[in-house]
């Protein structure tokens, strides 16, 4: 089938090898790398001390006096973003701004001017502000993959019709935390590194890379000229450590072998790989077998080169980099080279495994380039892996296939109960016990080799898959679970292994501790989830606030309609400080004084909980031929940009005419709730509106996920959260709420409202079989 052809009509770059594209590809052709001494005081505990920085005059020089209050981060992600924007020639005008979305990749949560950190979705809310894109908006953390794999849901977005421009790509700077961790694990490289023949560690780099990507027929329609095609995408899961890469390679060639099925290719048809290449020895061997498994007796005629010899692992934007230098690469008929390449053995490289293999070493080759595979492998066991073309003419296309998806499991973790029973039980007697974290006493969710050195949001996650699996019934073999999906959800990762780490590098930067540091990254949960379950399918992260979890769907409903899996595990997870180290669960007396929250009407205000939610998506073909037992059918889902009080109207617009009788909305007790109240009442006359918050509290990502899981319940068993303490709604009577946990009658559709304040709002139909 052929499917709607997507291209790159602009490219944005700043990093260490370049200030813009122009600078980029000629220094990457004339082997000028960007490494230097780290001059920062700060930096000299340390003894590996080179990194790829980038002057903050090129930052200065090409932004507006107006964007200088902004943090660095977000600095370098508009110099990026405006280059690509104006090559495009959507400077001014182009597609219809509700149409044109934004979706970026970030490893590390960005300090504010207090030091403290910013919710991960910032960067993004700040770019699509300033730049006036109000599609959709997604901020994906997959570690040192997610770059890559913006560009990759990217074009996911194109295909289903639901934007027609994205600017897709990623940023990271040089932080020092992140420094201390490397050089605790001794991954870094006392000089410039030297991939794949002196692998003796990395240099870390920072930067920001965009490609905007649109479709074909519109960009010819405009005049723009497509620099290259996104032709497929790949994604995978190692399940094998939190921050050491399979060592046969078998997750980095699954990623590959996707991505070429995805564009309708074969390994005979790639020219040009342009490889993770990171220089430690690890990676560099491990690349190497991805090389012997997917290209086999050919590998050796296959050039691959690391830029990051040029400017060090840049991180979130590494993918988006790389794939910047793939498309130049393309444009030009030129191999870019790996730098300080040495001949001979060295010391690391992969050994005898990598001794054959064509590493373009110190010179650029020019040569015939019509496919281009760019990949990246990162901690958590994510792989991506984007195919990359010349582009080609107008063509006869298809559009992708609607497929029907169910929720066939639901596994709550939660402060009144784990598993859907003891919830339902729970909702059905009118519990609640907002801020009350989840007890997962008498019960291992993971081997115990595994448990115990897992942090309190893995054991939530891992329970809640479980329970989520065991609730769908699925007893796939293992073979299967290799195609099993996962899209972890999460607002802000786990609290306990960031405040552990930052603890232990205030104490003493060169002893930091480490296995915090592997679980400071978002995805780090997700590739637990992936290790404990065996699955090895499609994976990555979503961290958009309270809306993560519905975004998270969206994804999962991607992967099932592109054909990509059957069986999706979405999960979501976050937690509160006030969680960490707490056995038991807590008392009444020691729940927060200011009571339950009154979400839609005057009382006490927000409660923080922590909870875990997973639930199983599957394509209804899949779900009828196992004999699985569906909660409901996905009917639809809606994400507006802004996320303020005028962004509820259009979140709940996928309506249509479908009215809802029940809605489980996002109020947790702020005054803003008075606007959903008052949306909701107007565009769904007749449905009756409640919150999870009285429940559990507001636990961020899961809040969405658990609104999503009750209201596939509330299809089936007609069973509600009750809002017992509202008295005075905003909006409306008492009549117009959930006041009573029975419902009055059958609930043929209901609608879960997701929200992440000042970003986005999210709006999820589901609707009995």
């Amino acid at each position: 089938m052929a499917l709607r052809p997507v291209v790159v009509t602009g490219l944005g770059i700043i990093c260490a090898a370049g200030r813009d594209p122009v600078e980029f590809w000629s220094r990457l052709t004339t082997g000028q790398g960007g490494l230097t001494p780290i001059e920062d005081e700060a930096f000299a505990v340390f003894a590996a001390r080179h990194a790829g920085q980038v002057p903050d005059a090129w930052i200065d020089d090409q932004l507006p006096p107006s964007d200088a209050h902004h943090d660095r981060t977000a600095r370098l992600a508009l110099v990026a973003a405006r280059q690509a924007i104006e090559q495009a020639g959507l400077a001014e005008g182009g597609p219809d701004r509700e149409r044109f979305g934004i979706i970026l990749g970030k490893c590390q949560a960005t300090p504010d001017a207090a030091g403290r950190y910013q919710p991960m979705h910032r960067t993004g809310d700040v770019v699509a502000s300033l730049l006036d894109l109000r599609g959709p908006r997604v901020l994906v953390s997959t570690a040192c993959a997610a770059g890559g794999n913006a560009v990759g849901l990217a074009r996911d977005k194109i295909l289903t019709g639901e934007a027609d421009a994205v600017l897709a790509g990623g940023v990271d700077p040089l932080l020092f935390g992140t420094y201390a961790g490397f050089a605790g694990l001794q991954a870094l490289s006392t000089g410039p590194c030297r991939p794949y023949s002196h692998s003796d560690g990395l240099n870390l780099g920072e930067g920001a890379a965009f490609l905007l990507v649109e479709p074909l027929d519109l960009a010819l329609a405009r005049g723009a000229t497509p620099l290259a095609e996104v032709a497929g995408y790949g994604l995978s899961a190692d399940a094998y450590h939190a921050t050491a890469p399979d060592p046969t390679g078998r997750g980095g060639a699954s990623a590959v072998r996707r991505a070429l099925a995805d564009a309708g290719l074969t390994p005979g048809d790639v020219h040009y790989v342009s490889g993770h290449g990171t220089g430690t020895p690890a990676n560099d061997a491990m690349e190497a077998k991805v090389m012997r498994l997917v290209f086999g007796e050919r590998a050796g005629h296959v050039p691959t080169s690391s830029i990051k010899s040029f400017l060090g692992h840049t991180l979130g934007a590494a993918g988006a980099v790389e794939a910047v230098a793939s498309v130049l690469a393309l444009r030009h008929g030129t191999a870019p080279p790996t730098i300080g390449f040495e001949d001979g053995p060295g010391d690391g490289g992969g050994g005898k495994a990598a001794a054959d293999l064509d590493f373009v070493p110190n010179q650029a080759r020019p040569m015939t380039i019509d496919t281009v595979v760019s990949n990246n492998y990162a901690f958590g066991g994510n792989n991506v892996s984007l195919v990359l073309t010349r582009p080609r003419g107008p063509r006869e296309h298809e559009e992708l296939p609607r497929r029907e998806a169910v929720i066939t499991g639901l596994g709550p973790v939660t402060g009144v109960g784990a598993g859907i029973a003891e919830v339902a039980e729970a909702v059905a007697a009118g519990r609640q016990a907002p801020g009350r974290p989840p007890s997962l006493d008498g019960r291992t969710y993971a081997p115990r080799s595994l448990w115990r050195h897992m942090n309190h949001l893995s054991r939530m996650a891992i329970a809640a898959s479980r329970l989520a699996w065991e609730d769908a019934g699925l007893k796939l073999p293992r073979k299967a679970l290799d195609d099993v999906g996962l899209v972890f959800a999460t607002g802000a990762g786990s609290a306990e292994s960031t405040g552990g780490f930052d603890e232990s590098i205030a104490v003493n930067p060169n002893k930091p501790a480490v296995l915090s540091f592997s679980n400071v990254v978002l995805n780090a949960t997700g590739g637990a989830v992936c290790q404990t379950l065996g699955l090895r399918g499609p994976t990555t992260t979503i961290c958009n606030g309270g809306a993560s979890a519905s975004i998270a769907l969206d994804c999962a409903l991607e992967m099932i309609r592109a054909g990509k899996a059957e069986v999706v595990l979405v999960v979501a997870a976050d937690e509160t400080t006030a969680s960490l180290g707490t056995a038991q669960p807590y008392d009444e007396d020691d729940l927060p004084e200011a009571g339950a929250p009154v979400p839609y009407g005057e009382g006490a205000g927000p409660v923080r909980g922590s909870a875990a939610v997973a639930f199983v998506v599957e394509s209804a073909e899949h779900c009828a031929e196992r004999g699985g037992t569906p909660y409901a059918r996905v009917e639809g889902t809606r994400h507006a940009a802004g996320g303020d009080a005028g962004t509820v109207g259009r979140s709940l617009a996928l309506l249509g005419g479908q009215a809802p009788g029940l809605v489980i909305g996002a109020g947790t007790g702020l005054p803003e709730d008075a606007d959903e109240a008052a949306a909701v009442l107007e565009q769904a006359p007749g449905a009756l509106l409640t919150s999870t918050a009285g429940l559990t509290g507001d636990c961020q990502a899961a809040t969405g996920a658990l609104n999503i899981a009750l209201g596939a319940l509330a299809v089936r068993e007609r069973i509600a959260p009750a809002l017992t303490g509202l008295t005075a709604p905003f909006a409306g009577d008492l009549a117009s709420y959930v006041t009573k946990p029975d419902l009055p009658g059958p609930v043929r559709r209901a609608l879960a409202l997701t929200a992440a304040g000042g970003s986005v709002r999210g709006a999820v139909l589901l609707e009995a079989i």
